[in-house]
């Protein structure tokens, strides 16, 4: 079965579970939470480098249920001082996961589609589709962990040109904290890995509260991804300060 009728089946279970949860709780709050972050920087020596970052996430509560997804992108630009030859960098990762608690329990069994893309990395282009469990820690105002692990399917174009495909496994953690009200501190680590290749990010975010909606943001990502016979397996860190503006 290739990737595009798996998204259609993931579309087929979704409007099949949340339809009728929604339709016969109708009464219950269901509302939209999140936050959209945007970053610029500009830096001049003997190149000329400009740093655009997107990024925005959200969460939607439903009965015995939650929805999340998540978004990034960034794109370099980088020239030469006095040439006109200027090289460009895109990325993306965005992926949608629904989850479906045990009861009255914080364990849930997720399903998830994510598609990626790098345009000078070893995948130059990856979609998949993942499944397992999770257990939510927390759940308060001020904190909350969410942990999992599972597996999948993921169809890949290699740096080359020939598409891959494979089995894939996955973890990740993802926590967020209070602090104060207008301090916040959110940290999401994730690791996919094939037998092909590996690929972890991580993501620490501290928001410091200016409006009840507009916020500074300060990150720091790390990136890791490299093909799993390299020799080479350093990462990137990049930092960001900019806006956040919470939903």
């Amino acid at each position: 079965m290739t990737l595009k009728r798996w998204t259609w089946a993931l579309g087929g279970l979704l409007s099949g579970v949340i339809t009728p949860v929604g339709a016969a709780t109708a009464e219950a709050p269901q509302t939209w939470s999140g936050e959209v972050d945007g970053h610029y920087s500009l830096a001049k020596s003997a190149y000329t480098t400009r740093n655009i970052s997107l990024s925005a996430d959200f969460t939607r509560p439903m009965p015995g249920s939650e929805l999340d997804g998540e978004f990034r992108f960034d794109r370099e630009f980088i020239k030469l001082e006095g040439t006109p030859v200027e090289v460009d960098s895109d990325k993306y990762d965005a992926s949608l996961k629904y989850k479906r608690f045990i009861e009255e329990s914080p364990y849930y069994a997720f399903v998830s589609p994510r598609t990626r893309y790098d345009r000078f990395g070893f995948y130059r282009r990856a979609q998949s589709i993942r499944a397992g469990g999770g257990r939510k820690f927390g759940g308060s105002e001020t904190w909350e962990v969410d942990a999992e692990l599972g597996s999948g399917y993921r169809e890949a174009t290699v740096d080359q040109g020939f598409t891959v495909s494979e089995l894939l496994y996955a973890m990740s953690l993802k926590a967020r904290w209070a602090v104060t009200d207008s301090l916040a501190v959110k940290f999401n680590w994730g690791n996919e890995w094939s037998s092909r290749e590996s690929y972890t990010t991580v993501t620490l975010g501290i928001r410091n509260k200016l409006t009840d909606k507009l916020g500074l943001k300060y990150e720091v990502v790390y990136r890791r991804a490299f093909p799993v016979e390299s020799q080479d397996k350093g990462g990137e860190v990049l930092t960001d300060i900019g806006l956040s503006f919470r939903f």
